[in-house]
């Protein structure tokens, strides 16, 4: 495997020293054998971000006083976009105060220089092994049922209000407090309590999340606090809550403006006092799991309407963090449109692919009322039902026609039945040109036709969930699950 280092600096000598100084022959001689290295340099940290966003790399060395993006701020990037890549940075005139913010920000070393060539190499095979060890932990702890959660956690970003909001994030991660995320469908909200999950000290116990308004009352309650062996019909065994389940680590109440009051009462005092009673039993039993609860909908007029306790709500709402909407964060658009590009490329095998920027650029001139899980929905959709066209040469992804603009007036797609277009069906015939089998080529193209139809329903009913369930013929929460699985909504 190709180990791939990215070195900014806007002296060509230094990067030129690079070159020279990184060369397989060289790790070997630190007993480090790497199949083959890749050196890329760049000499500005505005363009070493442009190829961070579409490029991985296992290491990132820079400068830290350049023109234009300073070593520092590109740092400050890295790590709100990949927080695993190690970052050494560099300087020629350094101090105390320098090293300290670097080090705080998570640079991984901090070099003067000149500097020589052994201790350069050996903070380079550190920093390699440091995040090839970070990575086989990481991938350890989730073998072992840890609750770190994977790279969906990381959240992706620059604009301000993306910034204000991480800050926020990062501000609350350190103590206990029970947060409330608000924000609209699709705007991330798990995401963002996954984040605050993941910095905190509970990090590697169980990250457990529920959605509640995707079941039924009756069974909220045994859901959430568990019931013991008899305790209603169908009761066989004794059944942990997930109040209990999620013991020394975080519980995430999604949609909590959907439960019931009665529940709402359960919910008060198992959060006050710490304890749950399961349904069915007379003794309680103590838990401590950190709550994180979100919704889309304003829970204050709410309350107003006697829909939603006050009392609750403060608990809950100790600190507010909001999700900003995927219109009032545009500047991001490109770098998650790379980001789900990346994503899902990988996935289907070639990687070697890019979205051409008159198409990212056509992305930014769209609006997105179903926010950030729109967008990834439509990047996943395009990459499945795309064919590259192989004459054009310039490596980039033609895509699907079919968007936002086919959408009739509630602002859903595919108002139209479903029909086979002329790339689609060469998209079919390329898999049978590469012997993929019926039942393959069958469920792809079931699959995506299910999620028309269901957004098609929806849309017919204004996202009226239970009216949807009942002309699709399904349960409402065999409807939440194929919502999921899709990522519609």
């Amino acid at each position: 495997m190709t180990t791939r280092i990215l070195v900014v600096d806007d002296e060509k000598n230094i990067l030129a020293l690079f070159r020279k100084m990184l060369s397989v022959e060289a790790f070997r001689s630190m007993d480090n054998p790497y199949d083959a290295v890749d050196i890329v340099t760049t000499f500005s940290g505005e363009e070493a971000w442009s190829l961070i966003q579409k490029e991985s790399f296992d290491l990132i060395i820079s400068d830290l006083a350049m023109e234009g993006m300073s070593g520092i701020e590109l740092l400050e990037r890295v790590k709100s976009f990949q927080p695993d890549i190690p970052f050494m940075i560099l300087t020629g005139v350094g101090t105390i105060e320098d090293a300290v913010r670097s080090m705080k920000l998570g640079a991984y070393d901090y070099l003067t220089k000149p500097f020589q060539h052994d201790e350069l190499l050996l903070s380079i095979c550190k920093a390699l092994d440091y995040g090839r060890l970070h990575l086989e932990l990481k991938t350890l702890r989730q073998k072992l049922n840890y609750s770190v959660p994977p790279e969906e956690c990381s959240m992706v970003g620059r604009s301000k209000a993306f910034m204000k909001m991480m800050e926020m994030v990062h501000a609350v991660a350190s103590n206990e407090a029970s947060v409330l995320i608000e924000g609209e469908s699709g705007t991330g909200k798990e995401l963002v309590a996954r984040a605050i999950h993941a910095e905190g000290a509970r990090k590697n116990r169980p990250f457990i999340a529920i959605h509640c308004s995707a079941i039924t009352e009756s069974l909220l309650e045994s859901e959430l606090f568990g019931h013991v062996k008899g305790a209603f019909s169908g009761a066989s065994s004794n059944k942990k809550g997930l109040f209990l389940e999620a013991d020394s680590g975080t519980l995430f109440l999604d949609e909590i403006a959907d439960v019931s009051l009665a529940v709402q009462a359960k919910l008060l005092r198992a959060i006050q006092e710490k304890e749950v009673k399961p349904v069915g039993s007379n003794q309680s039993i103590p838990f401590d799991a950190r709550i994180i609860a979100a919704t889309n909908k304003p829970i204050r007029q709410l309350i107003e309407k006697k829909l939603f306790r006050d009392d609750l709500y403060y608990r809950m709402a100790v600190v507010t963090i909001t999700v900003p909407a995927l219109r009032d964060r545009k500047d991001d658009i490109p770098l998650l449109a790379h980001h789900f590009f990346k994503k899902y490329a990988g996935k289907n095998g070639d990687v070697t692919k890019s979205l051409s920027e008159d198409y990212v650029n056509d992305l930014t001139g769209r609006e997105w009322p179903g926010n950030v899980r729109e967008l990834e929905s439509m990047i996943e959709r395009y990459i499945t039902m795309s064919f590259f066209n192989k004459s054009n040469g310039d490596n980039t992804v033609q895509l699907f026609s079919g968007s936002r603009n086919e959408a009739g007036g509630n602002g859903m797609p595919y108002s139209r039945p479903f029909e086979f277009s002329d790339d689609q069906r060469i998209w079919i015939d390329s898999f049978i040109q590469k012997n993929a089998s019926l039942k393959t080529i069958s469920d792809m193209v079931a699959g995506e036709a299910e999620r028309i139809m269901i957004l098609q329903v929806l849309g017919e009913v204004g996202d009226n969930k239970a009216e949807a369930a009942r002309r699709l013929g399904i349960s409402r929460p065999a409807l939440y699950k194929k919502i999921k699985d899709h990522n519609i909504e």
